[in-house]
């Protein structure tokens, strides 16, 4: 803990705005791959360059061979990329990795040794070739063959009058990596970065991604400045949001609160009519007037209507309801909802059937089923006003969202009506009873549970699909 603390504590030292996090990201990402690239390719460039120069070598170390022969050659001196030194003592190796050869150079047989710092790699290509070579293609074979141990070697000539000639090439023979170790180190440089500079670029776009979710999230500590305002700007506006729908509701309940004065008085004085039609008209008149303030106000005040959510199953809430209306003698039937089939097992005797199985479990949800139960009840009383049957019934089990089918055997919607009535006060006939509140407040219901409200034309009537998700409702 005290390591991530440290980790976000420098982090925060980076600049805050993501318009300088974002140059700084794609610097710190075109720095981090020409290092790896360089490294890499300067690692391969090195070792083929010694190759290439220890087999090009050979006419060098001939020379070398030439001045160091006989008793009055020189016994030390340097030629590029050689050291050399003549030593009058015996050769011993006892802790050494050596590597016994013999040199036919210009018809002599000269006795040599390969002395590595540590295991030769590749001893055998140290030997003479089976074709005849030259003398400077023979030592510029052997020397290349030298560099590919990636070591640090020594070359001992055993000369005729007991001396030994030792022929070293600091800038050639010397541990280094092999091309493989070095691809491999690159790619493992790369991942690493890649690894490093992911989490940064993640970062950036994390509090977004936050931000577009629904419900509310904390930003991580190294958000940059634009998501901070953003996330202040939307706290902002769904404050001012929720004020105003608040200021809606208050206003809504004091107009309802100050005509329902006006409506009693006009009630009784419309019972001192003598004419009964006129009564009625009048009657039916201050009806839809407290029907119309009722369900507006219910309309803004749904999301804000204090119930609590949790795990019930939907069908035995939609049974629950339909069998209230049963019980009032409207036909409202409930067509149940589909088996869960699993598959059957194959024995011995051959294939079983697949097995149905009926269980609430299949409905189980998390929601507030008070609204939800008036929601459907809006569905139905819907279908219950244009048509003489209304039959409900459950799909989806076994996904994420469960749909509520509500079909009415009606006249259905003419088509370019369809796509309007879900709005407030608009019906799906013009003329029609209710106030066209029913099916805003269903849909509003169903948003507030994730889902959705769909409506649709069938050859019996008209169809209404409340689709919810199993989920938890949004916070309001």
């Amino acid at each position: 803990m005290r390591l991530r603390s440290l980790l976000i504590q420098g982090l925060g030292q980076l600049p805050g705005s993501l318009a300088q996090r974002l140059p700084l990201l794609v610097a710190l990402s075109f720095v981090a791959g020409i290092v790896v690239a360089g490294w890499t390719s300067y690692r391969i460039f090195d070792r083929r360059s010694a190759l290439l120069i220890a087999e090009t070598s050979g006419p060098a170390m001939l020379q070398i061979l030439r001045q160091a022969s006989g008793p009055d050659g020189a016994t030390s001196g340097r030629l590029p990329p050689y050291e050399w030194q003549r030593t009058p003592s015996g050769f011993t190796a006892e802790a050494a990795h050596t590597v016994p050869l013999i040199l036919i150079l210009d018809g002599r047989r000269l006795r040599a040794a390969a002395v590595f710092d540590t295991p030769p790699k590749l001893p055998d290509i140290l030997r003479a070739a089976s074709e005849p070579q030259s003398p400077e293609r023979r030592l510029g074979d052997l020397s290349r063959a030298i560099t590919r141990q990636d070591s640090g070697a020594t070359l001992s000539l055993f000369q005729s009058d007991g001396t030994v000639l030792s022929i070293a090439a600091p800038s050639l023979w010397r541990p280094r990596l092999e091309e493989t170790k070095v691809a491999l180190i690159g790619l493992a440089g790369f991942l690493l970065g890649m690894a490093a500079i992911i989490p940064l670029a993640l970062n950036l776009a994390a509090p977004f991604r936050l931000l577009a979710r629904r419900d509310p999230a904390k930003l991580p500590p190294l958000a940059s400045s634009e998501a901070i305002q953003v996330r202040d700007r939307i706290d902002l506006l769904k404050e001012r949001f929720a004020e105003e729908q608040a200021q809606k509701v208050r206003g809504l309940a004091a107009i309802s609160h100050d005509l329902r004065t006006p409506v009693t008085r006009l009630r009784l004085r419309s019972e001192l009519l003598e004419d009964e039609e006129l009564h009625q008209r009048f009657s039916a008149d201050l009806d839809e007037i407290s029907g119309i303030i009722d369900g507006a106000l219910d309309l803004l005040s749904i999301r804000h209507q204090s119930e609590q959510s949790h795990q019930f199953a939907l069908a035995s809430l939609v049974e629950s309801l339909v069998d209230d209306y049963r019980d009032t003698g409207r036909a409202v039937r409930f067509l149940g909802q589909p088996p869960l089939r699993l598959p059957g097992v194959p024995t011995v005797f051959g294939r079983s059937a697949p097995v149905d199985i009926y269980t609430g479990g299949q409905s189980l949800m998390q929601g507030q089923p008070d609204k939800l139960r008036r929601a459907l009840s809006n569905l139905i009383d819907n279908g219950l006003t244009y048509g003489t049957e209304v039959s409900v019934s459950i799909s989806g089990a076994g996904s994420e969202a469960l749909d509520v089918i509500v079909e009415d055997d009606g006249p259905g919607i003419p088509p370019d009506r369809i796509a309007a009535m879900l709005r407030p006060f608009s019906r799906g006939h013009i003329g029609g009873g209710g106030v066209g509140l029913g099916l805003a407040i269903a849909q509003e219901i169903a948003e507030l549970h994730n889902g959705e409200l769909f409506v649709e034309n069938t050859r019996t009537g008209l169809k209404a699909t409340l689709r919810l998700m199993r989920g938890p409702v949004l916070p309001e």
